[in-house]
């Protein structure tokens, strides 16, 4: 073979593995092989099953070259005589390969059996590897029984499959098998940066991750879709080329469709269907590449140093993880595999992905995804109505409750905060009322203090008295406040800390959080806008990390599991339910009471 022509080769073809050592991911099968083949002590039938393109077929021609090499049986075939020269070129009278998908017949089988009986003509074993032998009639199978069950000292057998549950249980018990795995997207991308260092090809590592996760699993498909990307970007393999041969989904659209569903904004989901639809995006792997995203938020969610510290996306990752809980990614999952089922049912596959998006909208709960749907227009929200001057004096934390009410602003979800809190106890119903009277109020030239922090008087407007809270009462703020999406979630996983006077009209505040992701400069800068609308003065953010105890998430989870332990002791004393457990031995399922509200 001339030097243009071993050029010319297919990358799949001239990478094909020669000997165990340089197999890829299938480490449980290589090192059983080698024991096997170091002690001599062979099975006369092998069964290889897994998908396409993990080296089944490889792995049989690896193991005939082991056995006929003319160094003796090795597991380090040398690759230089006659035997192994002829086995990697197809030529080697010993090994002969059937495909089963066409040669289906008791007939062929019986003539390749017939064959079986006679020495090797120059190798040390004849071996006989069958491809896809689940392919094979009942009859043909039959066929084989009796050699399988009693074979010559000569032949070895290997049989390769994608679907062994299709061969017969009598062939299976005669065979020694072994399940090659799919290749991991990291596995992938490895060996493929191998490959394409000694081919002297530039490349973006970003770009074979693509390639490593269209692959599913199989190395050929790999090194197939590598030669086509090699050839459709000119020579250099770069992240934007690949996605578009491949037709994926930049990952930044399904950033940006989870960020949507948190905010509850279907004006954004909507566009970017629009944009996808531009791009020519399969919006199948479109829908496909959405659930993997949220299995990976599962994955976190449960296990969160599942991402690991130097992934590029971990920041985005834990910013969106703290918006949904395990329960909503469970039911935005199973929406996404439902509708790639159902894109092949829509008009257009472009309105099939926008009904799913809009699904999930609509079974996302509002109070958790972020308020009011990004469909209704903004000037239809009711405003928040502006706070009013009620009083002329300082008011120490302690004379709090005896203010008069202030203008009878109305915040409702400090009401039902206060009416959830009823049955919590004093410091629950301190909470909520402090919460409730914390209104700004017009003061003159009085000192700041550090946690009642009133502004001196400078000119004209007066400045107003800032009631700020502590950290028993930042919860029920939190819950009054008009934020949604991420803001909010980051708000009730904050705890107040302090405030510091910077001038008349601007303050510092500062928090703490457990959540690493949120302590960063956007964060602060999105948190200090939606308090400046709250408390009606210039707010800036400080936000530091450490470990929280009074944040308004914490509070939620305590009144829900109080909730909880109410239901399940008003059922389980409840009159009914005891005549029915001892007249009839009913029993209460467990995780089966919910609270009414």
């Amino acid at each position: 073979m001339s030097q243009n022509q071993h050029q010319s080769q297919v990358l799949a073809r001239k990478w094909r593995p020669r000997d165990l050592s340089s197999l890829v991911g299938q480490v449980h099968v290589v090192q059983a092989l080698r024991h096997a083949l170091k002690t001599q002590r062979l099975h006369h039938a092998y069964l290889f099953t897994g998908t396409r393109g993990v080296g089944k077929t490889t792995l049989a021609r690896i193991l005939a070259k082991a056995v006929n090499c003319e160094t003796g049986v090795t597991d380090q075939p040398c690759g230089q005589c006659a035997a192994c020269k002829q086995i990697d070129q197809g030529r080697f009278v010993d090994l002969l390969e059937v495909d089963a998908a066409t040669n289906t017949g008791v007939d062929e089988m019986r003539d390749l059996l017939e064959n079986a009986m006679y020495v090797p003509t120059s190798g040390r074993y004849k071996v006989y590897v069958i491809d896809e032998v689940h392919m094979l009639s009942k009859p043909a199978f039959n066929a084989m029984l009796k050699t399988l069950e009693e074979p010559p000292a000569h032949l070895l057998f290997i049989l390769a499959t994608t679907d062994p549950q299709k061969i017969p249980i009598t062939v299976l018990s005669r065979c020694l098998q072994f399940n090659l795995r799919q290749m991991l997207p990291e596995q992938v991308v490895e060996h493929l940066q191998y490959v394409l260092i000694q081919e002297h090809i530039e490349f973006d590592v970003s770009a074979l991750q693509l390639i490593g996760r269209a692959a599913q699993g199989s190395m050929r498909d790999a090194l197939s879709l590598t030669d086509q990307a090699i050839a459709y970007s000119a020579g250099k393999l770069n992240y934007d080329t690949v996605a578009a041969m491949l037709g994926t989904v930049d990952q930044r659209y399904l950033y940006e469709m989870v960020q949507a569903l948190a905010d509850h904004n279907g004006k954004r989901l909507l566009a970017l269907v629009d944009e996808l639809n531009a791009r020519s995006v399969s919006f199948v792997a479109a829908l496909q590449g959405l659930a993997e995203l949220l299995y990976r938020l599962s994955i976190a969610h449960v296990v969160p140093e599942a991402i690991s510290f130097d992934d590029p996306e971990r920041d985005v990752l834990h910013a969106l993880l703290s918006a949904f809980t395990a329960t909503e990614l469970q039911l935005l999952y199973q929406i996404a595999i439902h509708g790639v089922r159902e894109l092949p049912l829509a008009p257009e596959e472009a309105l099939g992905f926008g009904m799913t998006l809009l699904r999930m909208l609509a079974f996302l709960p509002k109070s958790v995804a972020g308020g009011s749907s990004g469909l209704v227009p903004e000037k239809s929200m009711p405003p928040r109505p502006a706070a009013q001057v009620t009083s002329t004096r300082i008011l120490s934390s302690n004379a709090i409750s005896s203010l008069p009410e202030p203008a009878k602003i109305e915040r409702p979800a400090i009401q039902a905060l206060g009416g959830m809190l009823s049955g919590l106890g004093k410091r629950a119903a301190a909470i909520s009322g402090a919460a409730t009277s914390a209104v700004p109020v017009e003061v003159v030239n009085q000192p700041v203090s550090q946690n009642n922090t009133v502004a001196p008087t400078v000119g004209h407007p007066e400045p107003a008295v800032v009631l700020w809270p502590d950290s028993s009462s930042w919860p029920g703020h939190v819950l009054a406040m008009p934020a949604s999406g991420l803001v909010k979630q980051a708000l009730q996983c904050t705890e107040w800390g302090s405030v510091e006077t910077r001038s008349p009209l601007s303050y510092l505040v500062h928090l703490r959080t457990s959540i690493k992701a949120y302590v960063t400069a956007d964060y602060e800068q999105r948190l200090a806008s939606t308090l400046s609308n709250y408390y009606g003065v210039k707010v800036q953010v400080r936000i530091i990390l450490g470990e929280v105890s009074h944040t308004a998430q914490l509070l939620t989870q305590v009144q829900q599991d109080q909730k909880q332990c109410s239901a399940v002791e008003s059922i389980e004393q409840d009159p009914f339910v005891l005549s029915l457990q001892q007249q009839l031995g009913a029993i209460v399922v467990p995780g089966s009471i919910q609270p009414l509200s």
